[in-house]
């Protein structure tokens, strides 16, 4: 691919002003995850999306035109307070450059992945616009779009609604964009009575659940911004075979089969016999309907009990179903009050309370799921396994030194997941080693008989 353009899209909406933070986002400022120039605080969220129908330029800029203007998150900047804290201002006009790039063949999946994270580099300052993106043309044709968003501004999930918003539009420009919550809005009702009686019963679950939480303690390496940072990466039809069948068999959702044997594989590899995973959830259950582009997710501990063992397998996967269901309610926290419960709680257990072991399933739509029968033949999931295919990344950062990282990024087709962590505690071979366990034990569940005794969830 390379460059042959660069379009300058004017966008012109009825709202702007300045507005408090929401929880999330002072959450993640807290954690160090800030507009930040250079570096590995850079963190963003990068989407592509296939256009459909084959619209031509104009039609794709006037969608990102609209795009804009509809969601204030995609025009907020971030200057800093005197304090150094960053503010949310949002403008009411502006220029958005959006890059083409022209393609002989049509490209990849990773050379369209390789031109988000381009996109995302050097990274965003606090009077940048938190959206970059660019039009990949073939034969003159517009045919995808990359996307790369600052994550102080969009999570995963509203990333992915500005990607389907844009898509929509361009193939379509009368399509409406809906009606939803703006950040400014949320944040006026993260501190309304509402919010705060909100806030008062997430305390009290956040205590119970903290109580119960603590799993061995990952080592934080002596010095952070020297850090090597481990990933190990599954490209799996086999898993999206057997997780599809077996949340049909069970009657249960795929995150909850993910979730499950996730835990009991980790539970096993730490010699421990409950699993307390630190959850990310989409929070008050109508994220995509609320259509608000900027942290919808929070966290939640959702306890598994993996002495169930593998008979009571399907049992587990609806008790995780039922936890996450119930957890959504409680995952979006005040940050403040979070801290000083985790203080309060580290203190009474005379060691910390915080869970380093983060799971992230992201939402998983049925239609794009594989249509996965319960009654696949083993030599099905034996070609599926044959053809996985595993890769190890390793690479300085700072972002996540000291957890834990299970994300399950994908699910089509073939299920792409991530797991990494800090070098410090977990080296490459013992990630890769997890996940391998992961893939093989649900197969082995899902294809049942001899092949389940011998490489499924027994004693796990």
């Amino acid at each position: 691919m390379r460059q042959i353009a660069r379009h300058d899209v004017v966008f012109v909406a009825a709202t702007g002003g300045e507005h408090e933070l929401t929880w999330s986002q002072k959450a993640h400022e807290r954690e160090g995850c800030r507009p930040h120039l250079h570096g590995p605080l850079n963190r963003n969220q990068r989407m592509a999306r296939v256009l459909d129908s084959t619209p031509d330029m104009a039609a794709v800029l006037h969608a990102f035109a609209a795009v804009m203007a509809h969601f204030e998150a995609l025009r907020t900047l971030y200057p800093r307070d005197a304090d150094g804290r960053p503010r949310a201002v949002v403008v009411a006009s502006g220029v958005l450059q959006v890059d083409e790039y022209a393609s002989d063949p049509p490209p990849t999946s990773d050379e369209l992945s390789a031109l988000t994270l381009q996109l995302a580099e050097p990274g965003f300052g606090p009077d940048d616009l938190p959206l970059r993106a660019a039009v990949v043309t073939v034969d003159g044709r517009p045919l995808h779009i990359a996307l790369s968003l600052h994550h102080f501004s969009a999570d995963t999930t509203a990333a992915r609604i500005v990607a389907d918003r844009l898509a929509r539009l361009a193939t379509d420009p009368g399509a409406g964009l809906g009606t939803g919550w703006q950040p400014r809005q949320i944040a006026r009702f993260e501190g309304s009575p509402s919010g705060l009686r909100h806030a008062h019963r997430v305390d009290a679950h956040d205590r119970a659940m903290l109580r119960q939480s603590p799993m061995p303690e990952l080592q934080v390496p002596g010095s952070r911004r020297r850090a090597l940072y481990n990933f190990a990466c599954l490209d799996s039809e086999a898993v999206a075979l057997a997780a599809a069948g077996l949340a049909k068999q069970y009657r249960t959702s795929v995150a909850a089969v993910l979730h499950a044997a996730y835990a009991c594989v980790l539970a096993e590899h730490l010699g421990i016999g409950k699993c307390v995973v630190n959850t990310v959830m989409a929070n008050r259950q109508t994220t995509l309907a609320r259509q608000a582009v900027a942290h919808v997710a929070g966290r939640v501990l959702v306890p598994v009990d993996t002495s169930l063992g593998r008979e009571r397998f399907p049992a587990l996967c609806r008790a995780v179903d039922a936890a996450l269901v119930k957890s959504s309610s409680v995952s979006l926290r005040e940050p403040e009050r979070y801290a000083r419960s985790l203080d309060e709680v580290s203190d009474e257990l005379g060691r910390s309370a915080d869970n380093p072991y983060m799971v992230n399933i992201r939402p998983i739509a049925p239609r794009t799921l594989i249509r996965a029968r319960v009654d696949r033949a083993p030599q099905d999931f034996e070609r599926a396994m044959a053809s996985s295919r595993y890769g190890r990344f390793p690479k300085t950062v700072d972002t996540y030194s000291g957890k834990l990282c299970f994300i399950v990024w994908d699910m089509s087709e073939t299920a792409g997941i991530s797991l990494g962590t800090d070098a410090t505690s977990f080296d490459a071979t013992d990630l890769e080693q997890i996940l391998r366990s992961f893939e093989s034990q649900l197969v082995g569940t899902a294809i049942g008989g001899d092949a389940a005794r011998s490489g499924s969830f027994t004693g796990a």
